[in-house]
């Protein structure tokens, strides 16, 4: 019964929002694929498929690791789907080998459809995409696998409160692969535990992409990462408190407009700086990354990493870059756009959370004399992998 209520809801929302958003992208200059979305329009495969799907940008990028391993089976064609325009652009410039479409809209007879369209051997959604008929449909011709699920707080609260919903999703897939424990012990209340694998975080097998700078490091490195107004200040006023012959700060600001506003609050406290566009030269105190794509590439030269937009009220920034180069970092308590890749941090023991600017102080020398990580980072990204891949091999192979 909720499944016919849920169709008719669905579609008559469709009928209402769909002339809308064809109107909105058509202004844009953008072809919404109607045609692909009602399956008007078939792809040409030869095989049957494995099927991925991912919903952003963010979510083909983590994926990768997996979509290239199976890539590796001959016997299928990778098929991945996608629902925005702007994540279907990155695809088709990005991954080659691939059939990529965009996914149909999620009413059952269009589920349906694509499956015998495409006859794929499974379906692989990337973390908690719970449509209701993609999933409890899908189940019903093919296994259907969950990976790098994470169930944050406002989802367990959602998750309780509309379980008429989610628990009939939650009970169609074959399998979970969570990132962990708090994860698994959560949806355990909604599924078979056999059902669900913890994993740990596919984001930690990202590849950090550098440019080669050749630094020649003379001195010990503090490094300011993606900075804000008014981070830059309070690592000016630190490094002043502990600088030495021997010790540089170095600052990346987030928006490369504010160069002069930072030149200016250099000089007004007495500090020489150089610029990276200018080649400048690394004995001045204080040098400025006013480059883009570049930062990265000076994280391996860093004995201390602040990660911005943490003081700042922003929410964050990439705190994997600096750990998966192999640095610990340092970011302030507002990191809500980024908690789960903190908590992630936090339970390898790769960052600190400084509430004031003397914790920052503290922190900093703390790790000028020793930011080595502890864990094995490659030993860690190996098991991972393997967890997933043996997991979803299992489904696969039945």
């Amino acid at each position: 019964m909720f499944k016919l209520i849920y169709n008719l809801v669905y579609a008559l929302a469709l009928i209402i929002v769909l002339p809308v958003l064809y109107l909105y992208y058509k202004k844009k200059g953008y072809d919404f694929h109607l045609k692909e979305r009602f399956l008007l329009k078939k792809l040409n495969t030869q095989k049957p498929t494995i099927w991925i799907h991912c919903a952003s940008v963010g979510e083909i990028k983590t994926a990768l690791p997996i979509i290239n391993y199976l890539k590796s089976c001959q016997d299928y064609e990778i098929l991945l789907t996608i629902f925005s325009v702007r994540t279907y652009d990155f695809a088709v410039k990005n991954l080659n080998g691939i059939k990529i479409t965009y996914l149909p809209f999620d009413l059952s007879f269009l589920i349906k459809k694509f499956i015998k369209n495409y006859k794929p051997k499974i379906l692989i959604i990337q973390e908690a995409e719970f449509w209701f008929n993609l999933i409890t449909t899908s189940c019903k011709y093919i296994p259907v696998v969950s990976i790098n699920t994470s169930i944050s707080e406002k989802s367990k609260r959602n998750i309780t409160r509309f379980r008429f919903y989610f628990k009939p999703i939650l009970n169609s897939f074959s399998k979970i692969i969570v990132r962990t424990k708090e994860d698994k012990e959560f949806l355990s209340q909604f599924v078979n535990p056999s059902k669900i694998n913890v994993c740990g975080n596919l984001k930690l097998l990202s590849e950090v992409k550098h440019k080669e700078v050749n630094l020649e490091k003379a001195k010990k490195i503090i490094l300011g990462a993606s900075t804000h107004s008014p981070e830059e200040e309070i690592l000016i006023k630190v490094y002043k408190e502990i600088k030495d012959d021997q010790t540089m700060l170095i600052l990346a600001p987030r928006h490369l407009e504010r160069i002069n506003e930072i030149i200016n609050l250099i000089e007004n406290h007495g500090l020489s700086y150089g610029l990276r566009s200018k080649n400048s030269s690394l004995d001045a105190q204080v040098y400025i990354i006013d480059t883009m794509g570049e930062l990265t590439s000076f994280f391996k030269y860093a004995d201390a990493v602040f990660v911005g937009g943490t003081i700042a009220n922003i929410g964050g920034h990439n705190i994997l870059e600096p750990i998966l180069s192999g640095k610990k970092v340092i970011i302030g308590k507002n990191y809500f756009k980024i908690k789960d890749l903190v908590e992630l941090a936090k339970s390898i023991d790769v960052v600190d959370i400084i509430e004031n600017e003397i914790e920052l102080k503290n922190t900093i020398l703390k790790h000028l004399k020793n930011n080595n990580i502890d864990i094995d980072l490659e030993a860690l990204r190996k098991n991972i992998y393997n967890c997933y891949i043996k997991s979803i091999k299992e489904v696969l192979n039945g």
